[in-house]
């Protein structure tokens, strides 16, 4: 790994949890603690201002000149390397690209929301919240005690239980209008949370409308055994999975060929769907 990567990984976990310290880059990078000190004085000395160590908390904490150099500052990238590992590489070489993806258009999502969400995450903790649902005009105060992250079609989901409401509810990030870490420790917890547990099989087929030759194409296209794909997703995620796949559940669309795939189970799963 060089020294560009090194500095993504130090600016990717300072930026999304607020500050740094050299267990998590020893972790993260495979060095000894000597190397990661070394990389934290190498990198404040090409950024003299980004970073200032708090003796209380024993970590380096960002500052308000803190402009990272080597991240996009997409959560995205926080998560493909919590979850996956991607590291990306700074090739100073010019490439020939053969492989595109359309990317949807990203969320703005502020790492002063995630900052006290991922520690809430981590230490099973609530945090005190600002959001702005679609339903309302103002942001709501909520006591939330969030236990999962959830990356659906183009935006980012909190899976919390909501003391305000009394049950297990989606935010999306990028509602959150602050976000502050309270630290009451969560009685309702991800075990707790039934939809979340549950697991739904899923018959997906192609539309019965389509001919024949049409229906290979698509079976070929999910690698569907007998003419079915079956899947499985959790009962909190059943319409969001659909919806991600394009399928419509209330009414179909006029045109086959739009519609493509049908859910077979729809009776087995409607329970699980909301208007």
């Amino acid at each position: 790994m060089d020294t560009a990567q090194r500095y993504w990984m130090l600016e990717l976990i300072a930026f999304w949890e607020g500050q740094i310290n050299t267990k998590p880059l020893m972790a993260a990078l495979g060095l000894t603690r000597q190397s990661v000190s070394h990389l934290l004085t190498q990198y404040q000395h090409e950024f003299p201002n980004a970073l200032t160590y708090d003796t209380t908390r024993k970590a380096y904490q960002v500052t308000d000149d803190f402009v990272p150099y080597y991240i996009d500052q997409t959560v995205d990238e926080y998560f493909a390397w919590l979850n996956f590992g991607r590291i990306p590489t700074f090739s100073q070489e010019p490439t020939q690209r053969t492989q595109y993806r359309i990317d949807p258009l990203p969320r703005f999502v502020s790492p002063q929301v995630m900052r006290p969400l991922l520690k809430a995450v981590k230490d099973h903790a609530a945090v005190d919240c600002e959001y702005l649902s679609v339903a309302s005009s103002d942001p709501q105060g909520r006591l939330l005690y969030p236990h999962s992250f959830v990356k659906t079609a183009n935006r980012w989901h909190v899976r919390a239980y909501c003391a305000l409401r009394d049950q297990y509810l989606d935010f999306v990030l990028s509602r959150f209008q602050s976000v502050a870490y309270d630290g009451d420790p969560a009685v309702q917890t991800q075990e707790q949370d039934v939809l979340w547990t549950t697991q739904v099989p899923l018959i997906l087929s192609p539309d019965p409308r389509l001919t024949d030759k049409q229906k290979n194409v698509l079976e070929n296209d999910y690698g569907m055994t007998n003419g079915q794909l079956h899947i499985t997703t959790r009962a909190a995620l059943v319409k969001y999975t659909l919806d991600d796949l394009q399928i419509k559940t209330k009414m179909l669309e006029a045109n086959p060929q739009a519609q493509q795939l049908v859910c077979v189970n729809y009776t087995d799963i409607k329970q699980w769907l909301y208007d």
